[in-house]
């Protein structure tokens, strides 16, 4: 059966360019960080320049990096990257006689794991395994340049922080859905239909069973919505228990028993603890409406349609979700799954959030860079800035440069004491 598997990584790195197919893609602070903070062009040596002082913000292409973070080092990685507990990951794709896919896990210490698998499973699901972070990371017997027929492919769990077998192998029928732990052979030609998917258990990758008719349309970290149409429901997908049913729900003001709920996904991926329904009736105009996702208890109404992927905090829960007005103004809403909405606030043109890391968030509003306050959803800081685009829960970020497959990892700023 396929497996992806740990390699061994060997010492930190000390240049951005996998030369010789046998280094991790992170940089330490040696590497191509050149005086003043920018993050340059780098060759087979990782140096572009001097490695002086990196000052208190970087830059890419003469814009300067949100204030507020010390650049430390660089990574060079072929796909966005994502955050999970006090781990980066990102993937390299093969070359320099690398034949395989390999993800990676790295922070500002350097790079943590490594774990390769076939060329042909891009896709991974961030996932929490008995309350760790872990990565689920695909396999399959397709052929190393990532042609030819697939016949088995399998899912396995691996620590966030250590790269550890946390389960798995366990076979699924293709790539995840999107939706968490769903998995399925979805077709290659277009199709108005929703493809069934297989869906695994968080804490041990068993394979959960859906009643005939039914399917997994949407998992977060072991709670699984599962139904058909306009009727579902929330499993717990440990012990199999039913948390709540669309039919036992709080209607929105202003629906009629007439009205019908059904789950769009409309924010990508992961809504953390919150799932967004939608509320339509015939003549009215459809509503879109937040719940918990363990509960079912109704958290607020958002205010036009969703616009955007959502962004977690995960250190705290926070969702923060944008959704855009007839009038095209938008608008970013602030939720945790146990307090309710936090706050709203509207923007003229544009609302687009980067990161969201502990205490803060980051969004593009207006065509402004904001640093904006969770709690509150006061505006602390704006300017013309990069933005990060991912962070960590101990406020590590991640900021693109001028080269596409490089990211600046910048820590916060230390705070004077008083003395």
């Amino acid at each position: 059966m396929p497996t992806a598997h740990r390699v061994d990584i060997g010492n930190p790195p000390t240049s951005p360019h996998n030369e010789t197919g046998d280094r991790p893609a992170a940089v330490t602070p040696t590497g191509p960080i050149t005086s003043g903070g920018s993050i340059g062009s780098t060759g087979s040596t990782g140096s572009t320049g001097s490695t002086g002082s990196t000052g208190s913000t970087g830059s890419t292409d003469g814009a300067r990096f949100f204030p507020g973070f010390e650049v430390a080092s660089a990574v060079r990685i072929d796909s966005a990257p994502a955050a999970l507990g006090a781990t980066f990951i990102g993937s390299a794709f093969p070359r320099d006689g690398r034949s395989s896919l390999s993800f990676y896990g790295f922070n500002v210490a350097g790079t943590l794991w490594r774990i390769d698998t076939n060329p042909s499973c891009m896709g991974t699901v961030l996932t929490s395994v008995g309350g760790e972070p872990a990565v689920v990371i695909l396999d399959s017997d397709a052929g190393k340049d990532g042609q030819g027929p697939v016949s088995i492919t399998t899912a396995t769990a691996f620590s966030a922080a250590s790269g550890d077998v946390l389960w798995g192998p366990t076979e699924v029928p293709g790539p995840s859905a999107g939706n968490g732990l769903i998995f399925a052979n979805t077709p290659k030609a277009l199709t108005a239909g929703t493809t069934p998917g297989t869906l695994l258990d968080a804490n041990t990758g068993t394979v959960i069973e859906t009643p005939a008719g039914e399917t997994a349309l949407y998992e977060h970290h072991g709670t699984a919505l599962i139904g058909s149409g306009t009727g579902f429901s929330a499993v717990d997908t440990g012990s199999g228990g039913t948390l709540w049913s669309a039919d036992e729900f709080t209607r929105p003001n202003g629906t009629t028993p007439g009205a019908t709920v059904r789950f769009t996904g409309s924010y990508g991926p992961a809504t953390g603890g919150i799932v967004v329904l939608r509320w339509e009736e015939q003549g009215k105009e459809p509503q879109d409406v937040i719940y918990s996702l363990r509960t079912g208890e109704l958290l607020g109404q958002l205010a036009g349609s969703p616009a955007g992927m959502a962004a977690v905090d995960e250190s705290s829960g926070t969702v923060l979700l944008a959704s855009e007005l007839g009038d095209g103004s938008q608008v970013i809403t602030a939720l945790r799954p146990d307090e309710g909405t936090l706050w709203t606030k509207s923007f003229a043109r544009s609302a687009r959030i980067t990161a969201a890391g502990p205490g803060v968030a980051y969004a593009e509003l207006d065509g402004v860079a904001a640093r904006i306050d969770i709690e509150s959803g006061a505006i602390l800081d704006t300017g013309d800035f990069v933005l990060p685009v991912s962070m960590l829960a101990d406020g590590t970020a991640l900021f693109p440069t001028k080269e596409r497959t490089v990211y600046a990892i910048a820590v916060p700023e230390k705070q004077d004491t008083p003395g």
